[in-house]
């Protein structure tokens, strides 16, 4: 049987893809071959797709994956062929070589903040939205048989909203209420990190759909946005307003609103990157003494460790699944509540028997 051709879907410029052959070469010494399984589209995809996040084209998009390692560079163990693998996507070319030293910008050993990095699927690093991509062994994570597929697509995300809670500790000793600004895909996945660390997790949406969800995924009150959010969140928390709010919106309206719903001393942590510029009250935050906590990726092995933890449901959430080729139909649907995902070996759209859960 003839192998099915390596193709990409190249994104070249702000809602354009266009399907074209890949390069499959032998990877470089310290690098591996990963055979895509399935992708997500997540809300950074989306603003990619529409410009409102820029970054250097042509683009081949796609940072929430699995795959499986087809071949190994010439400085990588034999044992990597076969793992099923999540791949951390921020690479520093000097790390990555594999002499264990960071290059001198990274400091740390903090490639997330490397000035001279690559990102997987966002700058100037082809992405899991193609058959095939290449990463190096050191931004490797084995997966065990307990996360499926379907699930393990979600390490990406899930370790950018345990970050949310590295950067702003939650107070194990004194039972928080959080507020989730914005219950879409990421949202709902910080949803389920508050609730699980024990907060009160109020979540906020405009949509009945997404407040639904955010029950699903644990959140203990589901208020919808408007006028009357400020005294719903009072009425369930003694009067007072929230002790942290995570604003998660998409939009750079979502700072002003999350402001208005943290009470003094309290913390808004950001997570929105839609690209655009946000106008806040200055003053608000400094007389109230706001903290302000930002954060972006966060800890692969602790994500896919909770994973095995704390089953999601995903049978309500994931809302259709594409072939590669489709990708510009996956976009729009993605702008819909649920997640949608990407299978890169389909010949036809298809609904996936959603059996992989963890915790079997």
């Amino acid at each position: 049987m003839e192998k099915e051709p390596a193709i990409q879907m190249v994104m070249v410029e702000p809602g354009t893809f266009q399907a074209e052959p890949q390069d499959v070469r032998a990877p470089k010494p310290h690098e591996v071959r990963v055979r895509v399984v399935c992708a997500g589209v997540c809300g950074t995809d989306l603003a990619l797709y529409s410009g409102q996040y820029p970054v250097p084209l042509p683009c081949v998009m796609g940072h929430e994956f699995v795959g499986v390692i087809e071949e190994v560079g010439a400085d990588v163990h034999h044992r990597w062929v076969g793992r099923r693998v999540a791949v951390e996507i921020n690479v520093c070319d000097e790390y990555a070589q594999g002499d264990g030293e960071a290059c001198p910008t990274c400091g740390a050993l903090n490639p997330g903040h490397c000035s001279k990095r690559t990102v997987i699927g966002i700058i100037q690093a082809p992405g899991a939205f193609a058959r095939y991509l290449y990463a190096p062994v050191s931004n490797l994570h084995v997966l065990p048989d307990a996360v499926g597929d379907q699930t393990a697509v979600l390490v990406e995300p899930v370790a950018a909203a345990i970050q949310t809670f590295v950067m702003c500790p939650l107070d194990k000793g004194h039972r928080q209420r959080v507020v989730v600004l914005g219950a879409g895909r990421l949202g709902l996945l910080i949803v389920a990190v508050a609730a699980s660390e024990g907060a009160e997790v109020i979540a906020v949406s405009r949509t009945a759909e997404r407040l639904e969800l955010a029950r699903k995924f644990g959140a203990h009150h589901a208020f919808q946005a408007g006028p009357d959010l400020e005294a719903q969140i009072r009425s369930v928390n003694h009067g007072k307003l929230a002790d942290i709010v995570v604003e998660v919106t998409g939009n750079p309206a979502g700072l002003g609103d999350a402001l208005q719903l943290v009470r003094p001393r309290g913390t808004v942590c950001l997570k929105t990157t839609v690209g655009e510029p946000s106008v806040v009250d200055l003053t608000k935050i400094v007389v109230d003494e706001i903290q302000l906590s930002a954060s972006r990726c966060g800890p692969f092995a602790e994500a896919i460790h909770f994973l095995e933890r704390h089953p999601l449901p995903l049978k309500e959430w994931i809302r259709a699944s594409y072939p590669l080729e489709q990708l510009g139909d996956a976009m729009e649907e993605a702008k819909l509540p649920g997640k949608v995902l990407i299978d890169p070996w389909s010949a036809e759209v298809e609904a996936w028997p959603l059996q992989d859960s963890v915790n079997k």
